[in-house]
């Protein structure tokens, strides 16, 4: 199976509302029918959470229902990680999407995560910028406050996410000067704050200067506009990434109940796992995870 996915990725290589608004309409029957997912035909799947996972689980699903036309996927708007773990738990949606692992006090023995494929983590940047990358200790002056401007003298204007969101939380985890430097950017007056992965992209496309975080999913899966940039001289290339070389990486998670392992759900995830799945992880920003990556809950 490594060799299978190595050769995949280097074929590849070489060939609107906020996230808690959106939990609390699926959660409350405004995005969902009330019980639609614990009530609903074995022939309808609902799937959401991390913007990361949205784009490239469309088309999944678009070659899934080729092979079970019976089968009809359903996709809302992104409601991010926490709110697709806490829609599973109530059982409104089959199959949460996740760009962190559970934590202690969601895990029990009916919710598990099942680890399909790690995507790069990246700084970027209008895809016009001609700026290749930089280093850490820059990309922190960045958010600092100490970096203030690009070469050409154009201001470099930040995407932020909330602090609670599983970008934040993994930028803080690079190091402690990125952690005091990001909770120092939140405090710069009007700053952007990016509530879900696709609003976030979007204000990096269109704002001159701009600076933020996103995935390689998003990049590739929704052919954003959008530069990534080096980091210390590497590339987030998926080479780089299954490699080792690009250490960047946040590994994305299907969560979902004992219960709902079964019927459309479960065909739908094993389809991911096979040979036509992998591909299109591949071909979308992904480094796919073999289904013998270890399922926990």
């Amino acid at each position: 199976m490594k060799s299978f996915i190595a050769a995949i990725i280097t074929g590849f290589v070489i060939c609107s509302l906020s996230s808690a608004c959106l939990a609390a309409d699926l959660l409350s029957a405004g995005a969902v029918d009330p019980g639609a997912a614990a009530a609903i035909s074995q022939e309808t799947i609902i799937i959401t959470g991390t913007g990361s996972g949205i784009g490239v689980m469309e088309i999944m699903a678009r070659a899934f229902q080729e092979k079970h036309p019976a089968v009809t996927v359903q996709l809302p708007p992104s409601i991010g990680s926490s709110g697709a773990i806490k829609a599973v738990q109530a059982g409104k949606i089959d199959i949460g999407l996740s760009a962190r692992p559970l934590k202690p006090e969601e895990r029990s023995g009916e919710i598990f995560e099942k680890p399909y494929g790690r995507t790069a983590f990246i700084f970027g940047v209008q895809d016009s910028n001609p700026v290749p990358g930089f280093t850490l200790a820059e990309i922190e002056e960045i958010y600092a406050g100490t970096r203030r401007s690009w070469p050409d003298g154009t201001p470099i204007r930040l995407t932020l996410r909330p602090l609670s969101d599983a970008y934040s939380l993994y930028l803080a985890s690079i190091n402690p000067g990125l952690q005091a430097a990001s909770a120092k950017a939140h405090a710069i007056p009007d700053v952007f704050v990016g509530n879900t992965d696709q609003e976030a992209a979007r204000q990096i496309e269109k704002t001159p200067g701009s600076f933020g975080t996103t995935s390689g999913a998003v990049v590739a899966a929704e052919k954003r506009k959008i530069k990534a940039l080096a980091v210390d001289g590497t590339a987030p290339t998926l080479t780089n990434i299954a490699s080792g070389n690009y250490p960047y990486t946040m590994t994305m998670s299907f969560v979902y109940q004992r219960d709902k392992y079964r019927g459309a759900s479960k065909d739908f995830i094993d389809f991911v796992f096979s040979r036509d799945g992998q591909m299109i992880l591949a071909a979308n920003g992904f480094v796919p995870l073999s289904s013998e990556t270890r399922e926990e809950r």
